[in-house]
């Protein structure tokens, strides 16, 4: 029950501030977003709940699963270009073909065998054919937040509690390799796509999945942590060292102008 309620906390805490840093810097939000912040979450769970050996043989299968999140966003960035009259749909269009092509790509890479050196190449791969998918994508404007309203709030909250329990729980069911691609599913990503395009239409999260896809490495970074470090300390005590190195590798990327030339690089 405790880890339930952390479980729950966590997970609403994360979505609304990125829906709050998103709304006023979507390029920040898209970093952050970089780090193991779903992932991180289904990580540490299926640890506490399934023991490190789960995790660790998880891992590969999670690294390439990235590709499926990284396929799920160029799905949903394709569907938001359908019915822009109509919110409604529009959302829904890019929200289920995002998810359909999230399903396919994670299908696939069920069936094979894939190996910590297989998952990195896969995962090379996807990141590459994300950075020249969007970089046609204009850097955001400024826009016009939308007025707070408690009944959003609650209904922002309750979205997330509901798809971050319905993949945790999975794992009391499924095997090792379904769990790592489910480890990558967009769990902190999709809510908050769809409360962004719902709210702003394609204003904000177009953006957001650009910035998103230089910041990727992190979580590959993050995984290779747990890989190492899950043996050597505990769930709790790995899990917090991976995240702190996370954090200084992303912020060290910044500082680097790293998105800078990836995106000269890629044009």
């Amino acid at each position: 029950m405790e880890l339930i309620i952390f479980k729950i906390i966590v997970s609403v805490l994360i979505v609304i501030s990125l829906v709050f840093i998103s709304e006023r810097n979507s390029k920040l939000g898209g970093l952050i977003i970089g780090m193991p912040l779903g992932t991180g979450i289904m990580v540490f769970f299926y640890g506490v709940e399934q023991g490190a050996d789960f995790v660790i043989k998880a891992i590969p299968y999670g690294i390439s699963g990235m590709v499926s999140t990284i396929i799920f966003g160029m799905g949903f960035f394709l569907g938001g270009r359908m019915f822009k009259d109509n919110r409604m749909l529009a959302v829904l269009s890019s929200y289920f073909t995002g998810l359909i092509a999230y399903l396919l790509s994670s299908f696939v890479l069920s069936l094979l065998n894939i190996n910590l050196a297989l998952s990195l190449i896969i995962f090379i791969f996807g990141l590459l054919t994300s950075l020249i998918f969007y970089r046609s994508v204009p850097e955001g404007n400024k826009i016009k937040i939308k007025e707070f309203k408690f009944g959003v709030l609650i209904f922002r909250i309750l979205f997330v509690v509901a798809i971050v329990l319905t993949i945790t729980e999975l794992a009391h069911i499924i095997g090792s390799k379904w769990a790592g691609i489910i480890a990558s599913y967009p769990t902190t990503l999709s809510p908050l796509l769809i409360i962004l395009a719902y709210s702003y239409k394609h204003e904000i999260y177009p953006v957001l999945l650009k910035h998103l896809s230089y910041s990727f490495s992190t979580i590959t970074l993050f995984y290779l942590l747990v890989l190492w470090l899950f043996p050597i300390f505990d769930v709790y005590i790995g899990f917090i060292i991976s995240y702190i190195i996370c954090f200084a590798y992303l912020f060290l990327l910044s500082k680097l102008n790293f998105y800078k030339f990836i995106t000269h690089f890629t044009h």
